[in-house]
């Protein structure tokens, strides 16, 4: 159940058909090539680790960038 609009449910993803599907949370689904996908998931592991700064730097109190 989201929180504030916000999911704390991984999607799950496979491979059919030479295209990598991905089935998220609340019906999303979409479909995107191997290349797509891989360039998809490095984005998501950037943006999780900035994200996790961010909580972070809110808790201690510091200020970010």
């Amino acid at each position: 159940m989201p929180r504030d609009g916000v999911f704390d449910e991984s999607g799950k993803a496979y491979a059919e058909e030479g295209q990598v599907m991905l089935d998220g949370p609340d019906g999303v689904a979409i479909s995107m090539t191997p290349d797509a996908a891989e360039e998809t998931a490095n984005e998501l592991i950037r943006a999780a680790s900035e994200a996790r700064q961010q909580i972070d730097d809110r808790e201690t109190g510091a200020s970010g960038s």
